[in-house]
């Protein structure tokens, strides 16, 4: 009971604190890495978002990796990741009227929360839509109960429901975001600035143009580093930096890898024509 009740007050005071509320950097996840909850296959991870610049939550790998898929996509403006379902009054009534047991600790209901509310860009404005990740052998019934509130709540205002398993992701666009993530922000390596970058680039961009796909971007990136007399790994660094800008353009369909090829595109191809499933 003493665990119950200290459950219950952390929630009553994230709701007070403002947790799952705000936008883009201002929102605050109503669950985050540091809680105390046992996240599915031991995945507990931190990023620091593309589109918010604020830290995200995610509990599992596959949340992980439908974050990445999200930064990729630039019609997604915003990304709240452990969106609440608020009020609880109402996913109660939902659950009632569905004759399902609500969400709860010990027999006490508690708030619901979706793995992804998504505000995407289009020609007639914003628009909000909720994703909710989950690997296709774990919906069970108990979980497609669960869901079912979900959709019936979002429902109620209009917002898209929808369930993500890894059946619907691209994995090759997504392992190619991961592999490029972290060199977006130019503080992840401290020796490159934009002065660097804004030396070499060019040289950079025709040693791998001019391959034509021929020698391994390791190689070249080490040609590169031992041309201009600078740190070795500095030009990989650079080469992921572009593309994770959108500076450069490369086929995120085809694997990237240190020891493969690359094919560098002289323009960058559009990408809206990526969907969120």
């Amino acid at each position: 009971m003493v665990g119950l009740n200290r459950k219950i007050k952390i929630q009553e005071n994230k709701l007070k604190n403002g947790y799952g509320l705000g936008t883009g950097e201002n929102y605050k996840p109503f669950i985050q890495a540091h809680d105390n909850k046992v996240a599915s296959e031991g995945w507990i991870t931190r990023h620091l978002g593309w589109k918010t610049k604020r830290i995200h939550h995610t509990l599992s790998s596959h949340e992980r990796r439908f974050l990445y898929f999200l930064e990729w996509i630039e019609e997604v403006v915003d990304i709240r990741e452990q969106y609440p379902l608020l009020p609880l009054s109402r996913t109660e009534e939902i659950a009632n009227e569905l004759g399902i047991k609500h969400a709860n600790v010990e027999g006490t209901p508690v708030e619901m929360t979706t793995d992804f509310m998504i505000t995407m860009k289009t020609s007639q404005g914003n628009i909000d839509l909720v994703r909710t990740v989950k690997p296709a052998s774990k919906l069970s019934k108990r979980t497609l109960e669960l869901f079912e509130i979900e959709r019936r709540f979002f429902q109620e205002q209009g917002i898209d429901w929808g369930i993500i398993t890894e059946k619907s992701m691209p994995n090759t666009l997504i392992k190619n975001i991961e592999w490029l993530y972290e060199a977006r922000y130019l503080d992840t390596r401290p020796s490159v600035n934009e002065e660097l970058i804004s030396l070499i680039e060019i040289d950079l961009f025709n040693m791998i143009f001019n391959d034509h796909g021929d020698t391994s971007i390791s190689v070249i990136c080490l040609r590169c580093d031992k041309t201009f007399g600078i740190e070795t790994g500095t030009s990989m660094f650079i080469l992921k930096h572009m593309l994770a800008t959108k500076k450069w353009d490369a086929d995120m369909n085809q694997k990237f890898k240190n020891s493969n090829p690359l094919l560098l595109s002289k323009l960058r191809s559009p990408i809206s024509t990526v969907h969120v499933g």
